[in-house]
């Protein structure tokens, strides 16, 4: 089959046409899958770590592990490749390698110099979400979704344990400074500490009551401190008796991460509050409160200098703050949430709109991943969405719901609230339990197409909020919808992987056929209306030609689903958005075919 895809534009045009100077740097280039020009975005953040000299900053996110210089605030290295998302990271005590774990059932152990993946170690049996190195760097412990922490020889690969006994996911595991001890903890409330010379279970304590995402021992090893999703950070004592020191350290919601300064005198624990607060560890009580995310705080990481920490957000930022005069010092930026729709705005820049793991959408400027603002919230606390034409209108839904909110996004404010129990479509989505599941806007922006979980679309005069027309396929639900440039035809995905063309006037289907093994997650039609870009859950983007009924495939590797589309209006390039938290740009050249 003669390729549709001519990948001959320099990059240079695509840094110009769609990247503001401050974002057209180097990395928005590397390792980028085959045929893609530039990356917009660097995936969510879920782990960071300083390496052990300080001078370096790890950050796990969705599509690999970015190192930072600390003190310049550069990027200086991207790992990453066919590989699920980096749910935790830790450093090889000689600073040169690193370890990730992976939602794909892998750790990988990175040489970070050469970028490359030295050894992998497979044997678990589900999502791993926490990982540590021994202090003498000659084992890796990683806890899994699989109720189990096994232990690995670094230099081998050989499994040497696994210890059992959890009733849940495993999401935090953590050495001792000595190396004799292994604390983890998860979703069953307990932690437990293990000899890792025996094996054996020497301490359990139960006294939380909901899932513990963090655990961090003291310098010295004799005290480890948990922190939980039910509010608290506890701090054990391991000197026998081993006991709770303190009363629970309170927080206003729930805490993701706490960390020691290696002098041990401060905690620092990140939160659900969108605030790093700072604790005596010497009593266990809250002394200072920073302020700077706009979000949840997932990650938080003391640099060995005892002067320096990092917090990580859902807002997509990793603040750098001095500890001792508790300001912030520097800001990277660039790791953008789910993304749900895309749209050209003035000047060829990219606006997108994504979720982060609260459920909150938000409104971002692509090139530079500049949050713009948080929009107004659904009940469902999966959206969905889709810009108007031109960019300035963005029509989202939860999906157990059925209320689309229209926005302003051009100048940020609520436009119009359509309400299902207020006018004529009521009836038409009463089957629908779980509500709406597609939305997109005709190229004249009058007029909204909404699909459901029953197969049903629903065609919305956007002014009055009127259904106009009802078109019905088979019984798989729609799970996304795309008008042609000119307006005179509607395109449904299926979650079966089928594509509907109806006639959007009359509301006929006019053909159907199935080229994804997966759901469509996601289409868009070029502006010549010769061409469909078709997305799928596997992160696979094909291109569809109407005239020739051909297609071809473009790319297979985004690392999640495939959730916006959108060709720039001379057809050259193809914008792709991912629940992984990046959008790629293809030169497709179909708008000079």
């Amino acid at each position: 089959m003669k390729k549709m895809l001519l990948l001959s534009v320099a990059i240079a045009v695509i840094a110009v046409l769609f990247l503001p100077r401050a974002f057209a740097a180097d990395y928005t280039q590397w390792h980028l899958p085959a045929g893609a020009e530039a990356r917009l975005g660097k995936g969510w953040i879920n782990a960071q770590e300083f390496s052990p000299d300080g001078t370096q900053l790890a950050v796990g996110t969705t599509i690999g592990i970015w190192i930072y210089n600390v003190h310049k605030g550069e990027e200086l290295h991207l790992l990453t490749g066919e590989m699920g998302s980096v749910k935790a990271i830790a450093y090889y005590p000689g600073g040169d390698y690193i370890a990730s774990a992976h939602s794909d059932w892998t750790v990988r152990l990175w040489d970070i110099s050469a970028e490359k993946v030295v050894r992998t170690f497979t044997g678990h049996e589900g999502g791993i979400h926490a990982v540590d190195f021994s202090p003498d760097g000659t084992i890796i412990a990683s806890g899994s979704s699989d109720k189990t922490i096994r232990l690995w020889d670094t230099h081998t690969g050989e499994l040497l344990s696994i210890l059992p006994g959890y009733q849940g996911a495993v999401y935090a595991v953590t050495f001792s400074p000595d190396g004799k001890m292994l604390a983890g903890g998860g979703e069953d409330t307990t932690v437990r500490v293990w000899h890792t010379g025996t094996g054996a279970e020497m301490y359990q304590f139960t006294e939380h009551t909901d899932s513990i995402l963090g655990l961090t021992f003291t310098p010295g090893g004799s005290i480890l401190a948990s922190a939980s999703t039910d509010g608290t950070v506890q701090f054990w004592s391991l000197v026998e008796p081993a006991h709770r020191l303190f009363p629970p350290t309170e927080h206003d919601a729930p805490v993701y991460a706490v960390s020691f300064s290696p002098d041990g005198n401060t905690f620092a624990t990140g939160s659900e509050s969108q605030t790093i607060q700072l604790g005596d560890a010497s009593t266990g009580n809250l002394v200072s409160t920073l302020e700077g995310h706009k979000d949840s705080v997932r990650t938080v990481a003391f640099s060995p200098d005892n002067r320096t920490f990092a917090s990580g957000s859902l807002d997509g930022t990793v603040l750098v703050w001095d500890a001792l005069l508790r300001k912030k010092m520097s800001t990277f930026t660039g790791h953008m949430g789910r993304v749900k729709a895309l749209a050209y705005v003035a000047d060829n820049r990219i606006r997108a709109s994504g979720e982060a793991f609260d459920g909150k959408l938000r409104l971002w400027d692509a090139g530079s991943s500049q949050e713009l603002s948080i929009l107004p919230e659904h009940t469902g606390l999966s959206h969905v969405a889709a810009f108007s034409w031109d960019g300035k209108i963005l029509a989202s839904a939860g999906s157990s719901e059925g209320t689309i909110l229209l926005s302003d996004v051009a100048g940020g404010a609520l436009d119009d609230l359509l309400d299902v129990s207020r006018h004529q479509r009521v009836s038409t989505l009463k089957g629908n339990e779980h509500g709406i599941t597609a939305l997109a806007f005709s190229p004249q922006g009058t007029t909204l197409a909404s699909g459901g979980l029953d197969g049903k679309i629903h065609l919305l005069d956007v002014n009055t909020g009127h259904s106009l027309q009802t078109l019905k396929g088979p019984e798989s639900s729609v799970t996304a919808l795309t008008f042609s440039a000119a307006g005179n035809r509607l395109i449904s995905g299926e979650s079966d992987g089928t594509v509907r063309v109806w006639d959007a006037l009359t509301g006929q289907e006019k053909s159907d056929f199935k080229i994804l093994a997966s759901a469509v997650g996601a289409l868009a039609f070029s502006r010549d209306n010769r061409f469909l870009a078709l997305g799928d859950a596997a992160g696979t983007i094909r291109l569809f030609d109407f005239e020739r009924a051909l297609h071809e495939t473009i790319v297979t590797r985004h690392t999640r689903k495939i959730t916006a589309l959108m060709f720039s209006k001379n057809g050259d390039i193809l914008a792709s958005g991912s629940e992984d938290g990046t959008i790629l740009l293809w030169n497709t050249r179909v708008g000079k075919r």
